[in-house]
């Protein structure tokens, strides 16, 4: 991992912590997709891989591949700070474990 790639995870972290919840994320996902619980799993792998400067095992990679493939489906249904908010957690995913 570059020093960029991990600077860029952290300002989008920094960014994502501060992000409001949107409303319409509550019902976005549909059958078998809750998004809050995405979100939440992808927010342990990403704390952590910030924690550990870098690190992640191979289980917490998983759950960040699968929680972004996920969103992925989602995005297109998506729009405004709904969107923005699933495009940041896609993007870090992507970074960290892609």
């Amino acid at each position: 991992m570059s020093a960029s790639a991990f600077n860029e995870i952290a300002v989008l972290w920094a960014e994502h912590v501060e992000a409001p919840w949107p409303d319409d994320l509550y019902s976005a996902g549909g059958p078998g997709k809750d998004v809050a619980e995405i979100d939440g799993a992808m927010a342990g792998c990403i704390s952590t891989y910030l924690q550990i400067h870098g690190v992640l095992d191979t289980d917490r990679s998983r759950i960040l591949r699968s929680s972004s493939s996920d969103l992925e489906e989602i995005l297109p249904r998506l729009q405004g700070e709904a969107a923005a908010y699933v495009r940041r957690l896609i993007r870090m995913a992507d970074l960290i474990a892609f």
